[in-house]
Formats: structure tokens, C-alpha cells, sequence
């Protein structure tokens, strides 16, 4: 395909996923799949959720359209999706058990992680059971934690539309035989920009549980697709894409737990929540991740294009990255302290 197709494509994608945006906020209310405001929300009025069905649709348009046959575990990532994104919609319609939700994730995380395990390049990472736990736990996790910061508008899609694009770029620097899994990430960040017109800058369509749960699994077993097949250091790049989530949330759900708070009850507590509280506007608090992610490309293609053979150049890229994020989160935990505390003199 040459880069004149690719572009149209893209465009292409982005403005057909748009469009389709109209009818589905149309179905959605009709049929109630609302989002109303509660106590932990972020809005104040209902707004439709299940717009990352467009998300999905282009998923399996792409899985069953194109060829794919050389990626790893390509068929059993797409049972995981058609899983995951069932339950999580059917939630959206009306919410079911945490339970069979979490049996659900954790399975569809289990079975592809063990097909990558069956490839010699996965398999020489180290100890298979080793191996094993962390990769589930990352997929699984992952699909938590992009779920987790869908809590204010274009927050997710736009996290989402960076990685795919660094990531599409980090595996053509890798090898330009890594057409299907470029094409792929292309495809999803096209459909995920034309959602990112509903959702900013204040949002009339929700990704919804289909949405980010489905879109979190994907972007995990992208980064690990690439580490099977182009390298371990591929795959670790592109997961450090998504260092923002994984940070936000770890730290979040550690505080709950030493508070002695129930880690899923639905909350307002992540750092992006508290920006927002202290003032910031969703918009702004959206462009200063999206900056930080862009930035943290921007430096993990410096390391692919000039010191790939380096583990320490890419580990301490990673290190530089994750202090770029804690210093962001101090701010965002700084400023609402402020506030609280203006609220306070205020108050008294």
C-alpha cells in the first residue's frame, strides 16, 4: 500500500466513523443505553454510552476483510474481544455482575496469553509460569485500567489514538513485513478520531464498558503481538505508551486500599478526577495527558531510531517517562489540595 493509499484510508475511516456516530447516538438513546449522572460522574446530564461499538465493528471488519494469518494468536484475540465486548455491552444496557464480568476478562486474558506462551519467541522470555502471570495480569489489567480513566471526555480516545499511532510507527521502524499489525493499529486510531468528534469537547456520545474494556484488551495484546513477533523490545515501547493508565490506576487503587476503601466501587479519586475537581476543564486535562503521551513517542522514537540495541537507553527512557507522569499527578494532587483547601476558608 503506498503512503498516498494509506492516508485516503485513514481519512477515509475517520470520516465514515463520524457519520455512523449520528445514527448510533440516535439508537442508543432510543433504546435507554444512557449514562446518567451520579454521584461519582463526571457530567451532569445523560449522555448515550455504547459509541465504542464502532470501536469493535471496525476490529472485526478488519479481522475478517484483510488477511492476517502470520500474526500470533490473531484468532484467539479475537474471541477475547467478541467476549469481553458482549459482557461489557450487555452491562452497558444494564449493569450485571462484577463477578461474571471479571471471570469473563480474566478468561478471555488467560486463553490468548496461553497461545503466545506456545511460540519459541514468547516462551524464551523466561519461566513460563512467570511469564505467564505477568502477561495476563497486564492484558487483564489493562483493559481495567483504559476503563478506569474513560471517566472524563476525549480522555481515553485520544490516549488511545497517540498509542496506536507510535505504535503503528514503532513496528514499521521494527520491520516493514509488520504490514498487518501497522494496518491494524491505522484502523483502530481512524475509528477511535472519528468517535473523538462526539466525545469532545463536551461529550454527546460514551465509549461505554464495549468501548473501553474491549479497546483496553486490544491495545494490550497489540504491544504483545509485536513483542512475538518483531521483539520483546517492540513490544515494551509500545506498552510504555500506556504508562499514563497504568501508573494512574495502580497508585489510585493502592491509596484506596491503605485507606481501607473498596477498590471497584465506582469513584472520583484517579489524578485526571482530580484535576478536574480542582478547576481544570476536561479539555484541558485531555491535552496535557495527550501532551505527555506525545512527548513519551516522540522519546521512544529517538531510542528506535538511534539506540535500539541499548536495554539500558530503552529502560532508562521508561524510567524518564514514568517521572513525566508522577510529576504530573503531584500537580493534579497539589492543585486539588488547594482547592479543597479555598473551599474550606470559603466555607468557614
Amino acid at each position: 500500500m503506498t503512503l498516498f493509499a494509506a492516508i485516503s484510508l485513514f481519512l477515509l475511516l475517520v470520516a465514515v466513523s463520524w457519520l455512523a456516530g449520528f445514527p448510533l447516538r440516535r439508537w442508543l438513546t432510543r433504546a435507554g443505553v444512557l449514562d446518567r449522572p451520579k454521584a461519582h460522574s463526571s457530567h451532569d446530564r445523560p449522555v448515550p454510552r455504547g459509541g465504542g461499538l464502532l470501536v469493535v465493528v471496525a476490529f472485526f471488519g478488519w479481522f475478517f476483510l484483510l488477511s492476517h494469518d502470520a500474526m500470533p494468536g490473531i484468532n484467539w484475540l479475537a474471541m477475547g474481544v467478541a467476549a469481553v465486548a458482549f459482557v461489557s455491552f450487555l452491562d452497558d444496557i444494564r449493569h450485571r455482575s462484577r463477578r461474571l464480568r471479571f471471570v469473563v476478562y480474566t478468561l478471555a486474558a488467560a486463553v490468548f496469553v496461553g497461545q503466545l506462551l506456545l511460540l519459541d519467541s514468547v516462551a524464551a522470555w523466561g519461566p513460563t509460569w512467570l511469564v505467564a502471570f505477568v502477561l495476563w495480569l497486564w492484558v487483564a489489567g489493562y483493559a481495567n485500567a483504559f476503563n478506569f480513566i474513560d471517566g472524563i471526555d476525549g480522555l481515553a480516545a485520544t490516549q488511545a489514538i497517540v498509542a496506536l499511532g507510535f505504535g503503528a510507527i514503532f513496528c514499521t521502524l521494527a520491520s516493514f513485513s509488520a504490514g498487518d499489525l501497522v494496518l491494524l493499529q491505522l484502523v483502530l486510531a481512524a475509528v477511535m478520531m472519528g468517535f473523538l468528534f462526539h466525545n469532545l469537547p463536551r461529550a454527546q456520545l460514551f465509549l461505554g464498558d464495549v468501548g473501553s474494556i474491549a479497546t483496553g484488551f486490544l491495545l494490550a495484546s497489540i504491544a504483545l503481538i509485536a513483542g512475538a513477533e518483531l521483539g520483546w523490545k517492540t513490544g515494551l515501547m509500545i506498552a510504555a505508551l500506556h504508562l499514563g493508565p497504568v501508573l494512574d490506576t495502580g497508585i489510585t487503587l493502592t491509596r484506596r486500599l491503605w485507606q481501607r476503601k473498596v477498590i471497584y466501587d465506582r469513584h472520583r479519586e484517579f489524578f485526571f478526577h482530580r484535576a478536574v475537581r480542582s478547576g481544570r476543564s476536561h479539555l484541558f486535562v485531555t491535552a496535557v495527558e495527550m501532551g505527555i503521551q506525545v512527548a513519551s513517542g516522540f522519546l521512544l522514537l529517538t531510542f528506535g531510531i538511534f539506540w535500539r540495541d541499548s536495554t539500558v537507553a530503552l529502560v532508562a527512557m521508561i524510567g524518564v517517562i514514568s517521572l513525566a507522569w508522577l510529576a504530573f499527578f503531584f500537580w493534579c494532587e497539589r492543585q486539588f489540595r488547594k482547592a479543597g483547601e479555598v473551599t474550606k476558608e470559603f466555607i468557614a
